[in-house]
């Protein structure tokens, strides 16, 4: 065009410094505002993971409730199981406590019992020998032969009352006594005969005077604390470890030794293991008690025949009890260890010294009498 103004050639056309600048504010703007929402964005993330915290606080802490409230009733059974159990021990102890009162007057009784049943027997034979002196004063009128069969029939009751004192009650002092009485009769006959009978008897009374005393009332109180020990006492039967077969023998040859082999072979089919871990119990609570019944009746059975005078039932009572104890009770219990060591001591007393054989006297003045 004729009116415009055209560059020369070779240069370029300069851009405007305004339109430059215009440009640039222009694009500028943009790029603070994204950095700007970026910044912003990063502390609202950390912010969500700071909420999660007590979240997860919260939720762990609920399910520990709920596990509490959940396992409360199971507690609370498991509580009442345990104050049952204890009121019935205590029920249990205030039975014993009973029993052991009641066992104790029981004892005082038959210790009693057997004071006045001594004293009884002791005040029979004096009343008898009172007897015997009257009749002796009253045979002084009475022909030679009639007092010499009365002295003779009063010494041979009196060896035998003395007899039974020794073997049966264990008098051996009213025994003694009853021994000197009829020597006295013996040598108021003087017949020489009876002279080998009358060196026995003396040899008799003196070793019956030489008898200790049976202590009654000692042993009934000694077999009454044994009986209150026992009942606390359980039962410990455990397995045994057996015993390791031998090695068996076979034989040289023939069809012996292959039956043998045979038998071998189907044996070592089964092994028997020891094993390591705990056993239950072999007795239910019925043979328990069944077992302690067994053994309180046999230390009742002592105790009845020691006062009774029979050593011999009283020492197989004690054995038996003793054996019981020993099979079926806890060697290493100190309670059991120390109610077998009483038991020893109590069959100490069985083994006394041995007592004179009246009734051998009393059959040979019988047998001098009949010829």
């Amino acid at each position: 065009m004729a009116g415009a103004k055209s560059n020369p050639p070779g240069k370029a056309a300069k851009p405007k410094a305004g339109a430059a600048k215009k440009a640039a504010s222009a694009g500028s703007p943009p790029a603070k505002a994204d950095s700007s929402k970026t910044e912003k964005a990063a502390p609202r993330r950390r912010l969500w993971w700071l909420w999660l915290i007590p979240l997860i606080v919260f939720a762990a802490g609920f399910w520990l409730w709920y596990d509490y409230l959940a396992g409360l009733p199971s507690r609370v059974a498991e509580l009442e199981q345990e104050v049952a159990g204890i009121g019935q021990l205590e029920a249990r102890l205030q039975e014993l406590e009973s029993r052991r009162d009641a066992d104790a007057a029981q004892q005082a009784a038959d210790a009693e019992a057997a004071r006045r049943a001594s004293e009884r027997v002791r005040d029979a034979l004096e009343v008898r020998l009172a007897a015997a002196e009257q009749a002796l004063e009253a045979l002084g009128s009475r022909p030679a032969g009639q007092q010499v069969r009365w002295r003779l029939d009063a010494a041979d009751n009196l060896l035998a009352l003395a007899d039974r004192q020794n073997r049966f009650a264990q008098d051996h002092e009213g025994a003694a006594l009853a021994v000197r009485e009829a020597l006295d009769l013996l040598a108021q006959v003087g017949d020489p005969r009876y002279g080998a009978v009358r060196a026995e008897l003396q040899e008799q009374a003196r070793a019956l005077e030489r008898m200790p005393a049976r202590d009654i009332q000692g042993v009934v109180v000694r077999l009454g604390a044994l009986l209150a020990r026992v009942e606390g006492l359980k039962p410990d039967l455990r397995p045994s470890a057996g015993e390791v077969p031998s090695a068996e023998e076979l034989p040289d040859q023939g069809w012996e030794r292959a039956l043998a082999s045979t038998r071998r072979a189907l044996r070592s089919l089964i092994t028997i293991r020891r094993t390591e871990g705990s056993v239950d119990t072999l007795l239910t609570d019925t043979d328990t008690e069944m077992l302690q019944r067994l053994l309180t009746a046999e230390l009742h059975l002592a105790r009845l025949a020691y006062i009774q005078g029979d050593l011999q039932a009283y020492a197989a009572a004690l054995v038996a009890a003793r054996g019981r104890l020993a099979r079926l009770y806890a060697g290493d219990d100190p309670d059991v260890s120390d109610t077998l060591a009483d038991i020893d001591e109590l069959l100490e007393l069985a083994q006394g010294r041995e007592t004179p054989d009246i009734a051998s006297s009393l059959q040979r003045l019988r047998n001098i009498r009949s010829d």
